[in-house]
């Protein structure tokens, strides 16, 4: 049952209202408006009534001073910001009133406390830039929404004290945020409150989530809170552990800090702030030195706007420069390489996991504005980045118009990025060519997707990741996390080992081993081993080995070799985008086509064994999406070779003429693309060793 919110704020008029100029809390209070139900809230402690009283008084604000709203103003009429304040200045605030006094649920602290901060903070920043009566109160009834919630998160300690994993210090820093921005018009009674509440619950909860992840002793006991809906529930009693180095140690971090700047007077103040700071530090020296994040670029995207945001508090608040704790620049760099832009978004990615898109651009404007780094400002600023998102409003806040647009002139094409994804691109616009192995170990957000593939070419996914898999178990979705779902390899029918959700979407125990990783002047060659990842699925493998060849820009060569301990059958499947419906599949003896509105993938296959060509689709509900697929099938054998020939070319062309014979173990592919004679040799010459790639290219002569 909803609960609904008792509160005389639903009386606001959000219609009519005073010109902007005369917006005072005086005005507010001649359109309706009674706080009398907020005598009912926590009084503030001595520490919190203190800051309380004084915010604003001379003090600077939390991420800009009045001063700088003409820069801001500006900002928000370029390309990046202006989509974002149109739908700030379009909101239907009708229907936002609706939802906040007759729809929401105060035990829903997922998507119900989310959406409540979220319109706080929005119509707060409306107001602050152009202040807008209706704006003014629909922030004020959503921050009086907010803290009709009994707590905002939804992990308990010992089953009472709550922790702020997530949802919390969210809210938190979203409405201090928004006592900020709305300044004096904020009835004071609110932002008493406000302060309150960062005093008594996000400063301790988040203490407790961070005291937890970063190794307290003994392991806190957390569970889920019975009283919120919303939620998948799974076994939460591992995640001090699980949480440690993911993107919700920066979230919980964030609530931390921003009490700490916020009640400085507080008791705990200083425990929160060294902890917090020993958590940005800690979270640091995990990460790699080339910038790459091991969830991907929009679970980066979502840890580093918090994680920026509280650089950002703790030098303009506590004089505290941490500006240096990291190499930003190179994070950029990382945010560069994880594109995968095609024609039907520029924010496409390398989506492996649950990584659907690029993520959020608002860290790059803090990382573009401190650094004058290029890189980051040619990724916020290119056309397609950045979406109306509820926080965007801290990217035009940060925004710098003048660092150069101009991207970092060292960047290659061949490279690896964490968790183990191997890339090899012909350059960054939507019409190159991107492809990626998925080596490497376990990470949180991940799928059972060990030496799968990801194929994009000419404006076109050819090779597919699905994205949007369900988080919860039960759900049909959660088969897009298997390996069935992706560009891999199945033996007898079962991929390698993952787990069931039982403690959410972290990390299982498979891995993969690069063993070889080879630049050449036309690609790139990589051997991956997946055998533990199968093994540890209780299947009978001696070897599970995938050996790429990527010759620019469209000639892909894949060889699998799965030896196995009783004769099973193998099948390699390749997966179709067809999320727009214009995904098509069709294959015959011995070779598949992908087809694409603008380019196609043909693939010439060739086994040591008999094998089959079919094609299929995944078991879902057609409601759901049909997930098309090509299969390569060979029969039950103790030892696999599958050899898969590929050649990938836009529409209105031709795909390479490619062929290929095997002798004595050593497979010999030739033929000519892109007015280029081409010779590959794969010569596999030890079962312990990867195999021996040579590639000649040479100009084509018909002689």
């Amino acid at each position: 049952m909803v609960a609904r919110l008792a509160s005389p704020l639903t009386s606001m008029p959000l219609s009519s209202s005073p010109p902007p100029s005369a917006v005072s809390r005086r005005n507010f209070l001649q359109v309706g408006a009674s706080l009398g139900a907020l005598t009912l809230l926590p009084r503030a402690s001595s520490g919190a009534a203190k800051a309380a009283s004084t915010a604003g008084a001379g003090n600077p604000g939390l991420m800009f001073d009045r001063s700088e709203l003409p820069r801001i103003r500006e900002s928000l009429t370029h390309p990046a910001f202006a989509d974002y304040w149109q739908s700030c200045l379009g909101a239907d605030l009708a229907a936002d009133r609706q939802f906040l006094t007759a729809e929401v649920d105060l035990s829903n602290r997922v998507s119900d406390l989310g959406r409540v901060s979220n319109l706080a903070l929005r119509s707060a920043f409306v107001h602050a830039v152009a202040p807008n009566p209706r704006h003014l109160a629909l922030s004020q009834l959503a921050i009086a929404t907010a803290l009709q919630f009994k707590t905002w998160d939804w992990i308990l300690e010992d089953d009472v004290h709550v922790v702020g994993v997530m949802r919390g210090p969210m809210v938190g820093v979203q409405l201090s945020c928004a006592q900020d921005w709305l300044g004096a018009d904020l009835e004071s009674s609110l932002r008493a409150a406000i302060f309150a509440r960062l005093a008594d619950e996000v400063g301790p909860s988040s203490y407790r989530a961070v005291h937890g992840e970063l190794g307290a002793t003994p392991m806190p006991r957390w569970s889920m809170d019975p009283d919120c809906t919303g939620l998948t529930r799974v076994d939460v009693s591992q995640w001090p552990k699980i949480l440690a180095e993911t993107n919700l140690q920066i979230i919980a971090t964030s609530g931390l800090i921003t009490a700490a700047c916020l009640l400085p007077d507080h008791p705990d103040a200083d425990k929160w702030l060294e902890l917090g700071q020993r958590s940005l530090h800690d979270f640091i020296s995990q990460q790699p030195p080339d910038g790459s994040f091991a969830e991907g670029s929009a679970y980066w995207s979502f840890t580093y706007n918090y994680f920026c945001l509280s650089l950002d508090l703790l030098h303009r608040l506590r004089g505290i420069d941490k500006r240096d704790i990291a190499d930003f620049p190179a994070m950029s760099r990382y945010f560069l390489r994880s594109t995968m832009p095609t024609h039907e978004s520029p924010r496409d990615t390398l989506s492996i996991g649950d990584c659907s898109n690029t993520g959020s651009v608002i860290a790059l404007a803090w990382i573009a504005r401190e650094f004058r780094d290029s890189t980051a400002q040619h990724l916020l600023t290119r056309p397609g980045m950045s979406t109306p998102e509820p926080t965007l409003c801290w990217g035009a806040i940060w925004f710098d118009p003048s660092v150069s647009t101009r991207p970092a002139a060292d960047m290659t094409h061949n490279y690896v990025l964490e968790p183990g994804l191997v890339v090899s691109r012909t350059g960054w616009s939507d019409r190159d060519n991107v492809l990626c192995l998925r080596s490497g170990k376990p990470t949180n957000h991940e799928h059972a997707d060990r030496n799968s593939l990801l194929f994009a070419a000419y404006g076109e996914r050819l090779f597919n990741d699905p994205v949007r898999a369900s988080y919860n178990p039960s759900h049909p979705k959660w088969l897009l996390r298997q390996t069935e779902a992706h560009t891999s390899v199945l033996i007898n029918g079962r991929g390698h080992i993952y787990h069931q959700g039982e403690e959410g979407t972290n990390a299982s125990q498979a891995r993969a081993r690069l063993t070889d990783h080879q630049i050449t002047r036309y690609g790139m060659t990589a051997t991956s081993d997946a055998t533990d990842a199968y093994l540890r699925a209780a299947l009978p493998v001696a070897r599970v080995v995938r050996t790429i060849v990527y010759v620019h820009p469209g000639t892909l060569v894949t060889l699998d070799a799965v030896d196995l301990k009783v004769p099973l059958s193998v099948e390699l499947r390749y997966q179709v985008h067809n999320d727009d419906g214009k995904g098509r599949v069709t294959a015959d003896a011995d070779s598949f086509e992908i087809h694409r509105p603008l380019a196609s993938l043909r693939a010439e296959v060739a086994a040591s064994q008999p094998l089959k060509v079919s094609t299929g689709k995944l078991n879902l509900p057609d409601d759901m999406g049909i997930y098309p697929y090509a299969a390569v099938t060979s029969e039950p054998s103790l030892r696999h070779r599958l050899l898969t020939i590929c050649s990938a070319y836009p529409t209105g062309s031709q795909p390479a003429a490619l062929t290929w014979r095997e002798s004595d173990g050593i497979w010999h592919i030739e033929g000519t693309e892109s007015g280029r004679e081409t010779y590959l040799r794969i010569e596999e010459h030890s079962p312990l060793a990867p195999p021996i790639v040579t590639v000649t290219r040479r100009p084509y002569s018909p002689s």
